[in-house]
Order: structure tokens, then sequence, then C-alpha cells
């Protein structure tokens, strides 16, 4: 087995699709980096400005009234406006470094939004406002960051603080990713059963040595996604590994960065891992590469164009294979809600692996692999 497992790393090392992987992953760390710093990402000045631009947008909605108590104008438009303010109050609080009125203008804004969210005529206007579960994360954050007096930070992205940003935008494609990468796994044993017969092991274990291989290169793409972030340490420091981050995870609660990180990770390995074997089992039934990430592709979309159906199959693997999406609390705002948990995500797809290693290893023989 380590023979053949020292083979699979000589071969996959000078593979041109790890190869191309690798600098995928690298130039998409880059280019996210670009784009960060081009769009100022993580500058609470600059996203305030934006807030207070949105909440002009949505008071355009309205005719010019009094929105003094005892005025003309509607609920709804007094509360924007006390909103405007609230916002217009943190951008001089960060100017002026005073991060106690920032924080208490923080949580009076959140209660502003959260009364916002049943008054008439909201619908209209929703689309300029955070919805209801981000100012909630929004609300829980800063009444964290209140209760221990940690410091806000008010830059750019500093390199503890990018590394949950990147986990998030690519987690939400991680299995597609992987899909792509993996799609033509046996493939080419298959086509060419020579390469395989002369091995002195078994076909079930020929494909765990591939499987282990695959995770190997895996672990170097997620290796790259900490080292090509390390410009980030020069250009905007280091940053507090256990700031915060507001998280859904069946209840509204706070995560330190490194234990989001490590959930992150743990599930990037899962769903390789899953994927990996998904692919193997596809490519025996299929015998084409292209099918088996038309299948994939559409097994993971499925709850997204039937959201009624998590609900009812809610052990379905692929519901969680978007793992920030339930970190975030998406799927609360769907018209039925469905509460989906990141430790239910890890069960089911632990699960579905345990059943896929089974059923390669029963099913998965050489007689099967002489028969195709």
């Amino acid at each position: 087995m380590w023979k053949i497992l020292k083979t699979f790393f000589v071969i996959e090392k000078s593979n041109k699709k790890n190869i191309f992987s690798c600098l995928f992953v690298a130039v998409f760390v880059f280019s996210l980096i670009f784009f960060l710093k081009n769009m100022d990402i993580g500058n609470s000045i600059k996203e305030k400005s934006d807030e207070y631009q949105s909440i002009s947008t949505a008071l355009g909605k309205f005719q010019n009234i009094d929105a003094t108590d005892s005025g003309n104008g509607s609920d709804l438009y007094k509360n924007l406006v006390r909103q405007q303010q609230a916002v217009s109050k943190q951008k001089m609080a960060l100017k002026m470094n005073l991060p106690k009125v920032f924080l208490d203008t923080a949580i009076d804004l959140a209660n502003l939004r959260a009364k916002a969210f049943d008054m008439e005529g909201f619908d209209d206007v929703a689309i300029y406002l955070p919805s209801k579960i981000d100012n909630q994360l929004d609300s829980v954050f800063y009444q964290y960051i209140k209760k221990i007096g940690m410091p806000l930070s008010i830059d750019s992205l500093s390199y503890f603080q990018f590394l949950p940003y990147l986990f998030g935008v690519l987690g939400s494609f991680w299995f597609i990713f992987m899909s792509i990468y993996s799609c033509g796994i046996m493939i080419e044993e298959f086509q060419h059963t020579s390469l395989i017969k002369g091995y002195p092991i078994t076909f079930d274990k020929y494909v765990l040595a591939k499987c282990i291989s695959s995770m190997l290169i895996v672990g170097v793409f997620l290796l790259e996604l900490f080292v090509c972030s390390l410009p980030l340490i020069y250009f905007k420091g280091l940053g507090n590994p256990s700031y915060p981050i507001a998280i859904f995870n069946g209840i509204f609660e706070v995560y330190p960065i490194y234990q989001y990180i490590g959930i992150s990770i743990l599930y990037m390995i899962c769903i390789s891992i899953f994927t990996i074997l998904l692919s193997i089992i596809l490519n025996v039934l299929l015998k084409n590469m292209y099918l088996t990430l038309f299948l994939e592709l559409l097994l993971y979309i499925f709850p997204m164009l039937f959201p009624n159906m998590i609900s009812l199959v809610p052990f379905n693997p692929f519901n969680y294979l978007n793992f920030p999406n339930l970190l975030n609390g998406q799927m609360i705002e769907f018209a039925k809600p469905v509460v989906l948990t990141s430790t239910h995500g890890l069960i089911y797809i632990g699960m579905s692996i345990t059943i896929m290693i089974v059923s390669v290893k029963l099913f998965l023989t050489t007689g099967r692999l002489k028969k195709v």
C-alpha cells in the first residue's frame, strides 16, 4: 500500500491537472486580495458612507414630510430618518475615535431596524436595507464587542480578518471546484484497465490509495490559501485571530476567527472526501466524466431550485455543501424557513462518506472492473 501511495504521489505532483488547479487557487486568492484592496472592503468609514447613501435612497421613496414625533410622516419614514441619523453619528464616532459612542449607536441602530421590519411599507424599501438575518448578526456582534470590551477593527482587512472572508467566498463553490477537479478521477483506469492489473493489491485498495493521493493534493490547495494570503501581513498587519464573527448555528452566536477558520477547513476536507468518493462511484456507473460532472452539479443545485424540499429531506448532504450560507443563516430567510445547522451538516456528510466507503468496499471489485 505504501509503495503504491509513493507511486501515486510521484504521478500526481507532475499531473497537469493538479498544476493547473494549484495555479487557479493561487490566482483566485491574489485576485480576491486585489479586489478587496481596490474596493477598500473592511474600511468601516467607507462602509458607513455606503450605508448612509442606501438609507438616503430609501427615504427618496417618500415625499418630503415632517419626520418629528408629532409630524405627519409614517412610522417607517420616521424610523428611516432615525436610522440615517444613527449612521451619521457612527461615521462621526469613527472619525473622532469614540468607540463607545459607535457601539452604543450600532446597538440602537440594530434595534431601530428590528422594529422597521414589521412596519407597513417596509417591502418597498427592503432592497436598500440589511435583511432581518444580517441585522440580527450585527446586533449579536456589537453586543458581544461591547460586553467584552474588545477594540473595534475599522481599517481594511488584515491577514486574520481576510481569511474568514476568503473561506466564506471559496466555501460557497468549493463543491463545484472539487467536482470539476475529480469528475474524471477513475476514467483513465476504466479505459485502460491494464494500468492497474499489474498492481499487487485489490481494486478497493487501489481506489483507497487514489483517494488518499487526491486528498494530499487537496491539502496543498488548503495550504495555498494561507501562504498566498501572507502578503497582507506586510500591507495590513497580522490582525487578531480571536476577533469575533457572528454566525448562526441553530442560534445566533459569536465565534472567534480561528474557530470559524477551523470549521471551514473541516467542512472543506469533508466536502472534498465526499466529492471524490461520489466521483469514483459515478465514474463506475456512468463511465463518463462529463455525465459525472453534470449529475454532481445537478444534485448540488437541486436544493436551490426546490427549497421546499429541504425541510422534507433534511438529511440530504447536498443541503449542507454551501456551508457559508449555513453559518450566515441564509436558510431561515426562505419563504418557508428551514433551520439547518453546521453541526448537523458535518454529521450528515460524514454519514454519507461512510456509506460510500462501504459501497466502494463491497461493490468496486476487480471483477466489476473487468465488466466495465
